[in-house]
């Protein structure tokens, strides 16, 4: 099955990003970006820069699920006001169940360990891919944070999910 997603990874001078298409077959990922932008510092990114973002890459009726991290947690993400202005799936707060269970949150490890990736190479964009691929996994229930990778009691499936759907 094919899941297309974007995926938002905000660090302190910009915010990137993707649009990208990840296969799952049996058992390993594949994974391709088809669509990119890089938003300067200072311009959070909301339901609005994201429809654009949509419309600007041809991108309506192809998105399934937006799944957004910030790299420092000093303020929260609205994924419910995201949701509601892009009428779609959106995963905040990854990190947050595995640091609960005594984990290091880091979900670049645990990502790029699924789809065969080196951290220590990782582009931006891949960084952003990698945030995309934690909220299919949010979005199929499957642990996302394996204790093997960041040393949580357990295995867990993290990330909020806010459903934006129209009934």
């Amino acid at each position: 099955m094919v899941y297309h997603a974007i995926g938002i990874w905000e660090n302190q001078e910009e915010s990137i990003v993707v649009f990208s298409a990840f296969l799952e077959n049996a058992g390993t990922w594949t994974f391709e970006i088809t669509a990119t932008a890089t938003f300067p510092s200072g311009n959070t990114v909301n339901g609005t820069l994201i429809n654009q973002f949509i419309d600007e890459n041809g991108l309506q009726f192809k998105v399934a699920l937006i799944s957004i991290q910030r790299d420092a947690d000093e303020k929260m993400i609205n994924g419910a006001a995201i949701a509601a202005e892009t009428i779609l799936p959106v995963v905040t707060d990854l990190p947050a169940m595995d640091k609960a269970l005594g984990g290091s949150g880091d979900l670049f490890i645990s990502a790029a360990s699924k789809l065969q990736l080196q951290v220590d190479s990782l582009s931006k964009k891949n960084k952003a891919a990698c945030v995309a691929f934690m909220g299919v996994l949010r979005w199929r229930e499957e642990y996302n944070f394996l204790s093997s990778v960041t040393g949580a009691s357990r295995n867990s499936i993290g990330g909020a999910l806010w459903m934006g759907q129209e009934a």
